[in-house]
This record gives C-alpha cells, sequence and structure tokens, in this order.
C-alpha cells in the first residue's frame, strides 16, 4: 500500500505549500532549519543519490512571504535598499521589471514610512548599481548585483575590493531578475585596469537615460580607450561592469534602435558594434538636454 500522501504548509519569512509524503516532509523541514540544505531522501525513504525532486522543488517555490519579510531578509536599512528588497519581491514570480507606483503600495503593505522624494531614493540606486532603467518609460529592473538580495542581503566591499554578501538571514531562493551575468574579464579589456563611469564630454554613464544611451556611451567608452568594436558578449560584459548592466537578451534591440538612428554600426568583417560621429554627437546632445 502506497503511502497517504499529506499536505505541507510553510508560513512565516517564506511560503510554501504542497502535498508529499511523511518522509519528505522531515526532510523539507531539516533542509529549512540547516546552514546548507541536506539531501533529501526519495518517497520510499530509501537512501539518497544527490539532491532529489523535492529538494529542487523546494528550492523554486520557496519565496519571501510578505514585503516586510522582504525588508528584514535583504537586511534593507536606507531608502535606496528598501527600494530594491521590495523590487526583489515584487518581481518573484518571474517579472523581469517594475515600476514606481508598484513599490509605493510595497511600502505601504510594509507599513513602513513613504519616502518623502521616493524618486531621488530610486536614483541613488541607480547610481549604486542596482537597479537599471529599461526602455519602456517608468520601468526599471534590479541589476546583476542585487539578483540574491532576498537570499544574503546586499553585496559588501571587502578590502580587496571584491563584493561580498552579509550574512545570511533566510534560506530563501529568487527568481533571477533578469540581469546580466558575472563572467570573465574579456580579452579586448585586457589593459584596461579601472572602468570608471565617467567621460569627458558627456555625462556619467548611471545618468543616460535609457538603456539604448547607456549602450551607446559603452561603445564610446570602447573608442576612447583605441578598441576598435564590441561583441555583444563584450558590450553585456563591460556595460555590467560599469553598474548598470544591459542582458544579452535585450541587447540586441537596443542596438537595433542606435543603428537605426545612425548612432551605431556593425562591422562586416568581425561583427563588432561601434559608434558613429552622429552617435558621439547624439550622447553630447543628451548630455546638454540632462546636464
Amino acid at each position: 500500500m502506497s503511502e497517504k500522501p499529506i499536505t505541507i504548509r510553510i508560513t512565516g519569512k517564506v511560503g510554501y505549500e504542497d502535498e508529499i509524503t511523511v518522509a519528505q516532509a522531515a526532510q523539507i523541514i531539516g533542509f529549512l532549519n540547516a546552514d546548507t540544505g541536506p539531501t533529501l531522501l526519495p518517497p520510499n525513504g530509501g537512501p539518497a543519490a544527490g539532491p532529489s525532486l523535492v529538494e529542487a522543488k523546494v528550492r523554486t517555490m520557496i519565496k519571501v512571504a510578505s514585503p516586510r519579510a522582504a525588508l528584514e531578509a535583504a537586511g534593507a536599512k536606507t531608502n535606496p535598499q528598501k527600494i530594491v528588497a521590495l523590487a526583489a519581491w515584487v518581481l518573484q514570480d518571474g517579472g523581469e521589471t517594475f515600476q514606481l507606483d508598484a513599490i509605493k503600495v510595497q511600502f505601504q503593505r510594509a507599513r513602513e514610512m513613504m519616502p518623502k522624494n521616493l524618486s531621488r531614493d530610486l536614483a541613488s540606486a541607480i547610481t549604486s548599481g542596482w537597479v537599471a532603467e529599461s526602455d519602456m518609460p517608468g520601468e526599471y529592473y534590479l541589476t546583476n548585483k542585487v539578483q540574491n538580495v532576498l537570499e544574503g542581503g546586499f553585496p559588501v566591499e571587502t578590502r580587496n575590493g571584491s563584493p561580498r554578501n552579509r550574512a545570511r538571514t533566510s534560506t530563501i531562493r529568487t527568481r533571477r531578475s533578469g540581469g546580466p551575468s558575472k563572467s570573465a574579464k574579456p580579452q579586448v579589456f585586457a589593459s584596461i585596469d579601472e572602468f570608471p563611469p565617467v567621460l569627458d564630454g558627456v555625462l556619467p554613464y548611471h545618468r543616460m537615460p535609457a538603456q539604448k544611451e547607456l549602450l551607446l556611451w559603452a561603445l564610446w567608452f570602447a573608442k576612447v580607450n583605441d578598441i576598435k568594436g564590441l561583441t555583444n558578449s563584450d558590450a553585456v560584459w563591460l556595460t555590467n561592469e560599469l553598474g548598470a548592466g544591459i542582458h544579452s537578451k535585450h541587447l540586441t534591440a537596443r542596438f537595433e534602435l542606435l543603428r537605426k538612428a545612425g548612432h551605431a554600426n556593425r562591422s562586416t568583417v568581425d561583427k563588432t558594434l561601434r559608434i558613429t560621429p552622429p552617435g558621439e554627437a547624439y550622447l553630447k546632445s543628451v548630455t546638454a538636454k540632462n546636464a
């Protein structure tokens, strides 16, 4: 006779509900209480043979239960951090972008005092490289820097300058927000030691109004550093390094906007992306309008 399934429901900072066996329920509870999740047993109670389907299911389904729990899980203290944590909560069901109005609602639901200047705090989050503007007006997305903010908190700098996360506050896994992945430094940038987000004659990188301008800024950065052109993966890496990355699946569409306007082109020889003189003039006009 097969074991009758039971329903397990977990509430609190994280939430989970499913029909599973008694043995699996015991293992899930152990998994949640452990610093590193134990291997879950199969339904027949036999020996474990690596990560089970139940463990994978728990990792993907467990979510932060409320906006308040999101703030606590991320350790958000400042208003820009709270915006990021609440945005991560909004996006944990698989969304890629959020609007500021949605964040206002979550401040209310979390019983948090509404910031006096939410737009300014959002700008600070953008400057920190946590949030970037989408091409859709009024929509934003979280960058790779804070993709696990509800799992490990905000990144802080170590003595050698590399990022690390604050102590884990909860065993929570959230879906990626769509930011670009961190990868090895491309060979084309081998001779460049630092990547400051400033260029003479134009606004800083983080003050560009939209992603297509961010991409154009990155192409100009390449030209200033005597790089003839960037591949798509080079451009993704560079924008991520500058602090407001463009996802690889969005980059082609952003480039097409620039190409149609005559602001950038693609080499017919090596297929790299390059800024054009009209593109340089356009960035200068953007600077004049937003200075």
